[in-house]
């Protein structure tokens, strides 16, 4: 329906609207956040083909598990070795009197990259480096935070293993498949729970510098 003459309009479109133009280069930076991960990936997988390519990494994330783990379950709970003649010492082995006879009692680790963290902190890092309207000096000192905080949920999760292992095996003592209850949070920690995890981390890290930057612009603006 077409106004009357000289009738002014009820609705006055703001002028801080934004364009079409705008819109497409707002897209355009938020779409390089997925292709700038699948890149990050596939070199990843490349330099992650041969075993121990991060043995260093590995080495430092499997002494720590085993200190902790004797330091919290008891000095037999594991022992730390080499993984097999790879000359580094990756192996972390569990024991319990109650985990499967057929096993000797104990459950064997080899601590990979994935197992040291590595592939989670390089995706949390490459998310952060692509978030758009987020200056780098914010970027650079949020990395090593979060990164922080990364490698020690990993940790974390090793030494959680180790009851988890326990708590079934308390039950049926020996029994074969009784330490299965760690293999479950394992394989939905691999599946899903990492990504549920860094995905809610980098929300909250997104909203908390939003609104870093809104107080500060805010701040100015009344100075002003």
């Amino acid at each position: 329906m077409e106004l009357p003459d000289n009738e002014a309009a009820d609705k006055v479109v703001p002028e801080n609207d934004i364009s079409i133009n705008e819109l497409i280069e707002m897209g355009k930076r938020y779409l390089l956040i997925p292709l700038g991960l699948l890149f990050v990936e596939i070199i990843y997988s490349i330099l992650t083909a041969s075993q121990d390519t991060l043995a260093w990494i590995q080495e430092i994330v499997a002494k720590i598990w085993n200190d902790l783990n004797q330091l919290l379950y008891g000095t037999e709970s594991s022992t730390l070795s080499e993984y097999g003649d790879s000359g580094y010492i990756t192996k972390v082995e569990l024991y319990n009197q109650n985990f499967p006879d057929i096993q000797n009692n104990t459950i064997d680790f080899y601590v990979s990259d994935e197992c040291a963290g590595v592939h989670e902190m390089l995706f949390i890092t490459t998310l952060i480096i692509l978030t758009p309207y987020i200056s780098k000096k914010i970027k650079l000192w949020s990395i090593p935070i979060i990164l922080t905080i990364v490698f020690c949920l990993n940790i974390l999760r090793l030494v959680l293993i180790y009851p988890l292992a326990v708590s079934g095996c308390e039950i049926n003592p020996g029994v074969w498949g009784c330490d299965v209850r760690w293999e479950i949070f394992h394989d939905f920690v691999f599946e899903w729970g990492s990504l549920i995890i860094l995905t809610i981390m980098w929300i909250i890290w997104y909203l908390l510098v939003n609104n870093i930057i809104v107080k500060k612009y805010s701040k100015n603006y009344s100075d002003e």
